[in-house]
This record gives structure tokens, C-alpha cells and sequence, in this order.
């Protein structure tokens, strides 16, 4: 969903595709006719955003065959869905983060998505944005592979750059601080990736974990707006799991709003890891969160004074 701040600011706000991940192109249409499409309807707008989810053996078909992302593309639109952000953690079913930003692997899958969402992007949206893990777990970097894994990251700002001089559009990749690995918070994440290109890298935050007091977030905020570097994407947002969450949504909004932070407003609903009510099970049970979380969502962000766009 298209939201509008009274400064002329969109936000865009969608759900983690990757709660019914596919594993090719085939099975990634009829999850978003299954599921995407009903969530939208039950939300009552007539277009809806999807953060996708794709393996890296999609990501690999998808760039090999043009007609295949114009088909995916032709998909999205004719089921009234829109992507701008895509979850490029990797691993098969989201189960495991997969290779390290040490690993070549790692480099290829996400320019990859680079390429794929400037293509899938609407034509009157300049910015995209893909997670990606926080470089690797911390008990598996020795220190001769941050060397290896920042000629990666400065490569990837030099093809992001590309891209834009190529399609206008501005890719942006986040990184997501997270415990136990490289980056375990945003003031780490500022120090080593941040400063290799402000513009197309950057920091993902995750409202849950900020909620929960794995980090402060009011000094989070203050280290991206004295840094200058982007929020990416504020992501993991959902009203469940941590009764501060709203509270994080709130803080967040208003500092790149206002200015103080900044950032593309990229919003995404993650729901893999709630379980779904046992009194219902199939695509109807998973279709009813997914609407529940999104329309929570919606109501805090017109709380903030938003209104819904076209």
C-alpha cells in the first residue's frame, strides 16, 4: 500500500513474500494469486505491495531470460501488486541466511536482485531496496575475511552505481544488524559499511529487535542522522511479538519524515515467524494474519497523520 505524509513523502508498506517462499518462477505466481491477492482485496485497496522473496536459482532465471521479468512484472500488475523491495538474506525457505558477504556467491545473488528489482520497480518509483545479512556469524570471521568481504561491498556500490546511471533507478542494499554476527548493531553497521557509499548502502532496521531492547533505539536513530547513511528498510514490523513495536514504528517514521534520518520509506509486515491460529488451517489462515498485521500496520502509520495514496 501507497501512503502519503503531508510533505509529499511516500511510504511504501507491504508484507514478506517470504512466508510462502517458491522455489521457481511457476510456483511464485500462484503464491502471490493465492495469497497476495486476497490480502488485498480483504485490505480493500487496489494495489498492494509485496516484498518478494526469490532463491537465487530465480534470481539466476530471472536475469537470463528478459521475458520472463517482463512476464513476472506483467503478473504483479495484473493482480494489482507492486514491488519495491525485495529479501535478499538468501538460503533455501529463509531456513538458513546463506553464504557470507566473504563468498562470491553472496556478491552474485545480490546484484542479481539489483538488476531484477530496477526492472520490476513502477515507473514513477526511483528507489528500491534489498536486505541483506549482516556480512556473516562473528565465531566464523577471522579477520583476513573483512578484507575480502569490503572489496565485495565496494564492487557492489560501483554496480549499484551503474545501475542508476543506466535506469535512473537508486538501489539500495541494508544491512540488518542482528546478534552473534559482524554487525550486531547499527553503530557497527555505520562504521563498516556505511562509510564505503552512504547512497546505495545502508542499514536495515528491525522494529522488533529495537522493541525489545537488543538495542537502543532513540540512539540508534541518532547515529543514522549524525551519519547521514539511509534506513533502507524498517522491516520485522508486526503487533504481536513486542508491545513496543508501535512505539519503535512511531520514532522511526517521525525522524525520516522529518528529515532527521534519511532514508527511502520502505515498510515490511515480516509474519514467518508467528504461528498461525490451529483452528484454521490452508492458504485462508495465513491470508487472514497477513490482512491483520498489514491493516495494524496501516492504522499506526495513518495514526502518524498519513493518508492513504492512490
Amino acid at each position: 500500500m501507497r501512503l502519503r505524509h503531508y510533505d509529499g513523502t511516500l511510504v511504501h508498506l507491504a508484507y514478506n513474500a517470504g512466508v510462502h517462499p517458491a522455489e521457481d518462477l511457476e510456483n511464485l505466481i500462484a503464491h502471490l494469486t493465492r495469497y497476495a491477492v486476497p490480502v488485498r482485496k480483504r485490505l480493500g485497496v487496489e494495489r498492494m505491495g509485496v516484498g518478494l522473496w526469490l532463491s537465487s536459482s530465480v534470481a539466476d532465471h530471472l536475469t537470463a531470460d528478459r521475458i520472463e521479468l517482463v512476464r513476472l512484472r506483467r503478473s504483479l500488475e495484473e493482480r494489482g501488486l507492486e514491488v519495491v523491495s525485495l529479501n535478499g538474506t538468501g538460503g533455501r525457505n529463509q531456513e538458513v541466511p546463506g553464504p557470507d558477504w566473504a563468498k562470491p556467491e553472496r556478491y552474485r545473488y545480490t546484484m542479481a536482485l539489483a538488476k531484477i528489482l530496477a526492472f520490476l520497480l513502477p515507473d514513477d518509483v526511483r528507489f528500491g531496496s534489498i536486505s541483506t545479512i549482516p556480512i556473516g556469524w562473528r565465531r566464523d570471521w577471522p579477520a583476513d575475511l573483512h578484507s575480502i568481504a569490503t572489496r565485495r561491498l565496494e564492487r557492489l556500490a560501483r554496480e549499484l552505481r551503474g545501475i542508476y546511471s543506466v535506469t535512473g533507478k537508486t538501489i539500495r542494499v541494508g544491512f540488518e544488524p542482528w546478534p552473534g554476527c559482524v554487525l550486531e548493531t547499527t553503530e557497527q553497521a555505520l562504521e563498516r559499511v556505511c562509510g564505503i557509499d552512504s547512497e546505495h548502502l545502508g542499514v536495515v532496521l528491525d522494529a522488533c529487535h529495537l522493541a525489545g531492547g537488543a538495542e537502543e533505539a532513540g540512539a540508534a536513530l541518532r547515529g543514522l542522522a549524525a551519519a547521514g547513511a539511509p534506513v533502507v528498510k524498517l522491516g520485522h514490523v508486526h503487533s504481536h511479538e513486542t508491545p513496543g513495536t508501535g512505539a519503535v514504528l512511531h520514532d522511526t517514521l517521525t525522524a525520516m519524515l522529518s528529515g532527521a534520518v534519511s532514508g527511502t520509506a520502505h515498510i515490511e509486515v515480516e509474519t514467518h515467524n508467528l504461528s498461525v491460529p490451529g483452528r484454521a488451517k490452508g492458504p485462508g489462515a495465513l491470508v487472514s494474519v497477513l490482512a491483520e498485521e498489514l491493516d495494524w500496520a496501516r492504522s499506526n502509520l495513518t495514526g502518524l497523520g498519513l493518508q492513504l495514496a492512490a
